[in-house]
């Protein structure tokens, strides 16, 4: 396929890669005068009639996510009816380039993790799960700081990928078992993904390889984690109990975040846990860097899709009645589950945040307001109109008819009109995120947010934090 000259004001210079979800372009913003990554999903996705307002809404999302261990999403359009989003170009390639050139260091690899834990905890603060987290999508910049990448892309491509419709979706090689199993995840399937970049880069190889994708998922599963001190016994002991804490089947068994899991990676690398809390948000580390670390300026960034192949939901449930149940994980050493004191002579660690109350049960995660105002019929045809809040996104459920667009706005709300079939009930899903400060969102442990009205700290729903449905009762027209 010939590369486009223009994509928008955007003009391609090159491709960067190209995937089963995904062409990336490098090009340069004239605006700006910068080079930028334009990132391009395919036709097919439009075939699903939900497509745009999930885009719409996925994106802004993730275009929120500011943090600096995070790729900043610059703009979103569409070409032809082609969406796409325009990111950061990272020149430093990404972190499966530097694993390809061998094993990592313990130090290099926890400077490498502790800055990827501060972005992942960031984003699960405000409610967004990764879903494909894996080297591929950690790019560096040409200081050598990683970046997390792709936010998003996996939840929006999940019910449009002719592999699965269940919302299973991801990569074989870096997904939990309960996102494999198509089951209700959180921010502990990004956890499990991160433990296996640690061992990826410790090991230079992934823990888990089989001759088809469903091979890998089924080890995923069923199998017991790899010892990964059978491959590398130079490692220090403790490496091991860590792995497999981070990728425990039983997702109760896991580190409960990724800062806790860089914690104690930075114990073991350096003998101290480093300036990590919860509410650490500037992904800067003071450790200088190895000559390990060093990574080739002269490399092309590459830009790998965001989603690659994916299990078929028919093969996998048929073979998941016939799994055994999973193993035991192995248990942290007491030292690991419980920080130890530190000697005399070692700096004290800063002290953790002071995290609000608890929120009464009362008292929800916030959702937007909306409601129906009234209904009626247009030679037959049913008719009703709601109002939400002007910065509220909306999407239609239905798959049989119903629609809704926005005639106007007033008084900070959108009025919605809405139509469909006699006597159908549309199912408006209504989001918006709660608008914090970093210093609001440090206030609460990453599986909860700070609830500025009643000061206190309710707890994440497991998905579509910020949303609620609202049905709209459509009158019988006789049409």
């Amino acid at each position: 396929m010939a590369i486009p000259e223009k994509i928008g004001r955007y003009v391609i210079k090159s491709e960067l890669g190209r995937g089963g979800m995904a062409t990336v372009y490098r090009a340069f913003d004239p605006n700006f005068e910068r080079e930028v990554a334009i990132k391009v999903l395919p036709r097919e996705m439009l075939h699903d009639p939900q497509f745009h307002s999930r885009f719409e809404r996925e994106i802004k999302m993730v275009a929120s996510l500011e943090h600096p261990s995070i790729v900043p999403v610059y703009d979103v359009g569409d070409e032809d009816g082609q969406p796409y989003f325009v990111m950061r170009y990272m020149p430093g390639g990404s972190l499966s380039d530097l694993i390809e050139q061998g094993s990592i260091s313990i130090q290099d690899t926890a400077r490498i993790v502790e800055k990827i834990a501060q972005g992942l905890a960031y984003a699960h603060r405000k409610g967004i799960i990764h879903r494909d987290l894996k080297p591929d999508n950690v790019l560096f910049d040409d200081n050598g700081d990683p970046f997390i990448s792709d936010f998003g892309v996996a939840k929006l491509t999940e019910s449009t990928s002719s592999l699965t419709g269940s919302g299973v979706i991801g990569t074989p090689a870096y997904m939990s078992p309960e996102q494999a199993q198509g089951l209700e995840i959180d921010l502990r399937s990004d956890v499990y993904g991160l433990g296996v970049i640690v061992y990826q880069m410790l090991s230079g190889h992934q823990p888990y390889s089989a001759d088809t994708p469903m091979g890998v998922v089924v080890k995923h599963i069923t199998e017991p984690v790899p010892e990964i001190l059978k491959t590398q016994p130079d490692l220090p002991p403790d490496v091991d109990a860590l792995i497999k804490t981070a990728m425990a089947k039983d997702k109760n068994q896991r580190f409960p975040n990724t800062i806790e899991l860089a914690k104690v990676l930075n114990r073991i690398a350096f003998g101290t846990e480093g300036n990590l809390t919860f509410g650490t948000n500037s992904g800067i580390g003071s450790r200088p860097r190895t000559q390990t670390m060093q990574l080739s300026r002269s490399q092309t960034g590459f830009m790998v899709a965001g989603v690659v192949l994916v299990v078929a939901v028919i093969g996998f449930f048929l073979l998941r009645n016939q799994l055994i149940p999973p193993a035991t994980p192995t248990p942290l050493p007491t030292a690991m589950v419980e920080p130890t004191p530190l000697p005399t002579n070692t700096e004290v660690l800063p002290t953790s945040p002071v995290f609000a109350p608890a929120c009464p049960a009362e008292v929800a995660f916030p959702t937007p307001a909306g409601r129906e105002t009234d209904n009626y019929c247009v030679q037959k045809i049913p008719y009703a109109n709601a109002l939400l809040e002007e910065t509220a996104t909306f999407e239609v459920l239905n798959t049989d008819g119903a629609k809704c667009r926005v005639e106007a706005v007033k008084n900070g709300e959108q009025v919605l009109s809405c139509t469909g079939p006699s006597f159908s009930v549309i199912q408006l899903k209504v989001c918006k995120l709660p608008e914090l400060s970093s210093e609001e969102l440090a206030r609460c442990a990453p599986d909860s947010t700070y609830n500025a009205g009643n000061q206190c700290c309710v707890p994440l729903p497991p998905e579509e934090a910020g949303c609620r449905i609202i049905e709209i009762k459509l009158k019988g027209c006789g049409g």
